[in-house]
């Protein structure tokens, strides 16, 4: 059984060296982008309203969506002045020590009215 397997190796082996075709390498090869070669010939279709209603529900984007999505994936975040905002120290203590002194002060008049 093994003599088998190893004269099919061998021919499967001289075989190939007989073709010689240049071979590809399947990580150099780029996929084809299926979803923009397909959606040209879905954008006038119109889908029923209960296939809508079952897409929204289990959370499927149409391709519109998608391309949106990808849009804005592609931008730049915009830059958040309030992320640069630093607290010194001892306003930090100041402020904390305020916010707990009115509301302690507002449990008491509610605990004390009530």
């Amino acid at each position: 059984m093994e003599a088998r397997n190893k004269k099919e190796r061998e021919d499967i082996v001289n075989m190939e060296a007989e073709n010689e075709e240049p071979r590809e390498d399947i990580d150099d090869m780029e996929a084809p982008n299926v979803s923009s070669s397909l959606s040209p010939l879905y954008e006038n279709v119109e889908i029923p309203w209960w296939k809508t209603a079952l897409n929204f529900a289990c959370g499927v984007k149409s391709a519109q969506e998608r391309q949106m999505e990808e849009q804005a994936e592609e931008q730049p975040e915009p830059e958040r002045p309030w992320e640069h905002i630093v607290e010194e120290r001892k306003y930090f203590w100041l402020y904390n020590g305020g916010a707990i002194a009115l509301a302690a002060g507002g449990i008491f008049m509610w605990g004390f009215y009530s």
